[in-house]
């Protein structure tokens, strides 16, 4: 028997990779649009890898399929060099596939398994949800302080306005606060006692933290269709958790049994996890048909969460719950990656199409960071003369500090007017608006063109005549200029390097697919690209795109 490792793991999920790296079409779809060397790829080809290519749902199609083309012809020559047993492409490859696998495997096994009936949400809402409380929540320092203020309102429903008079009073013998409840949100112990409050009703003193608090019982709602329309999502997501919980408990209690899972509970409880490393053995801990779990392994595991709970602010642990908790997230993990993996959902719709492009992707992507991505420093010569021609793309635009108010013809001369004669503009704006206008900082290629025009023609702290843009008539005012600055080289080298260094990868690649095609016969069948696009590639792909890396 073998320890459950990752590389255990990779080697049976890679098993059923390579099969798919073959350079075939997806589909059996009879419109062949490429034709490259002696391998045909149809419509339906594209439609997958456009589905997974593309940025987002706007994108509009290429008007040429030579994006498709190229892309075939990266992925024929990766899989030529055989990168597809390279250490890197094949982890990522299988983090793609775990992760997706899992997601599919909860989709099958517990998410299509999960029925809400509108009965059971009625029911959970009548439960939970209903009547509502307006309660006012009496804070006291000590019960016999309690006792005295309910003596002094005395029995029978008592008005809110008179806890508001008395919480609001000089020395105060207790605090308020006011909010609605639910039955489902608060201390079962306090819902017992609101259940049985009248409105206005007050409850005997109840003991909370360090003081005492009187809940007093303002409103009571009771349920109603609107409130349940109102509450009907929260409700169908409850729901959704606790079945959810229930199958997925059942989940892992079937994979268990089906993998044999044991755990040596002895050993386990003989385990201090306080102890230094040293002493761990190879005795395993968990044992399943696939594999087991070392001491070794298991403490490793201990170490990686108490450094996580360390980092983030979580106390030390180290009892046996927590022990617990460490073997059960083991098992729960390992089992149902398994169990993923075992179905080979990457070989069946609506996961293969998708997979099989990914696999290829990746592949393009191990062959452009080996050929395209040259190492080599850019040289300083190229980033100062890059930096000399393209000036203006360095050069921060001259910064305009204005304000502007908009209004009537009539109110606008008149303000104009009174600022002629010596009044302050921001000031003479708030009293006639009712708000001072806001004072902005703006790049000049920011403003409207009729703006720009009138500001070009102020001195600093210089009032425009009244002029209109888009229908407004308008004042402005400009209190201050800050002229037009070149950036300073050190200040942008690293962004011209990286400028340089992607336009030296795009050209390689260009040369690259350059002498891919001369070296390859390519057919493209004109009609069925003409067709393809009339008709749109359509969206018919029922699985998630493969968006993780394109």
């Amino acid at each position: 028997m073998h320890t459950i490792t990752r590389v255990g793991i990779l080697a049976l999920v890679l098993a059923g990779i390579l099969p798919l790296l073959p350079g075939r079409g997806w589909a059996a779809d009879q419109d062949v649009l490429v034709t490259i060397d002696n391998s045909r790829y149809t419509t339906a080809d594209f439609r997958v890898w456009w589905e997974n290519w593309r940025r987002d749902e706007t994108m509009a199609l290429p008007e040429t399929p030579e994006p498709f083309v190229d892309w075939l012809l990266l992925f024929r020559e990766a899989e030529r060099m055989k990168l597809y047993q390279d250490p890197a492409y094949r982890k990522k490859v299988l983090t793609f596939l775990k992760a997706r696998t899992l997601m599919l495997l909860k989709a099958e096994e517990i998410d299509s398994r999960i029925v809400i009936t509108d009965q059971e949400l009625r029911a959970r809402y009548q439960r939970d949800y209903v009547p509502r409380y307006r309660v006012n929540i009496l804070f006291f320092p000590s019960r016999t302080a309690a006792d005295r203020a309910l003596a002094r309102l005395g029995s029978g429903p008592v008005p809110v306005q008179r806890l508001q008079a008395l919480a609001a009073g000089k020395d105060p013998a207790f605090s308020m606060q006011s909010g609605w409840y639910r039955p489902g949100s608060i201390d079962p112990r306090w819902r017992r006692i609101l259940s049985a409050l009248p409105a206005g009703g007050l409850s005997s003193p109840v003991a909370w933290k360090k003081g005492v608090v009187v809940l007093h019982c303002q409103e009571i709602r009771p349920g109603d269709d609107q409130d349940f329309a109102h509450m009907r999502e929260q409700v169908r997501r409850v729901l959704w958790k606790e079945q959810e919980q229930k199958l997925t408990i059942a989940l892992l209690q079937r994979l268990r049994r089906k993998y044999h899972v044991q755990v040596d509970t002895k050993l386990l409880d003989s385990l201090d996890v306080s102890r230094t490393d040293n002493g761990f053995s190879d005795q395993p801990v968990i044992s399943t048909d696939r594999g087991l779990v070392t001491e070794k392994e298991f403490m490793a595991q201990v170490r990686r969460m108490q450094r996580f709970r360390r980092r983030n602010g979580f106390g030390e642990a180290s009892g046996e719950t927590f022990k617990q908790q460490i073997v059960n997230a083991i098992i729960d993990q390992t089992l149902t990656s398994w169990e993923a993996l075992a179905r080979h959902y990457e070989k069946k719709p609506p996961f293969a199409d998708t997979y099989t492009y990914y696999c290829r992707h990746r592949l393009i992507r191990r062959l452009e960071e080996r050929i395209f991505q040259d190492p080599a420093p850019v040289p300083a010569a190229a980033i100062q003369r890059y930096y000399r021609q393209h000036r203006q793309e360095f050069t921060r635009p001259e910064i305009i500090r204005m304000a502007i108010v908009e209004g009537s013809a009539e109110e606008m001369q008149g303000l104009w007017t009174e600022v002629a004669m010596g009044g302050d503009f921001l000031e003479l704006a708030r009293q006639r608006l009712g708000q001072a206008p806001p004072v902005r900082d703006i790049p000049v290629d920011h403003l409207q063109p009729k703006v720009r025009q009138v500001a070009d023609r102020l001195s600093k702290g210089e009032l425009s005549p009244v002029f209109v843009v888009n229908g407004h008539v308008s004042l402005l005012l400009l209190v201050d200029r800050k002229p037009a600055r070149l950036r300073p080289l050190a200040e942008v080298e690293k962004q011209i390097e990286r400028r340089l260094r992607l336009k030296r990868q795009e050209k390689a690649r260009k040369d690259f697919l350059a002498r891919l095609r001369s070296h390859s016969s390519i057919k493209i069948n004109r009609v069925a690209w003409r067709r393809l696009r009339e008709a749109g590639p359509g969206d018919d792909q029922a699985g998630s795109r493969a968006s993780d890396d394109n």
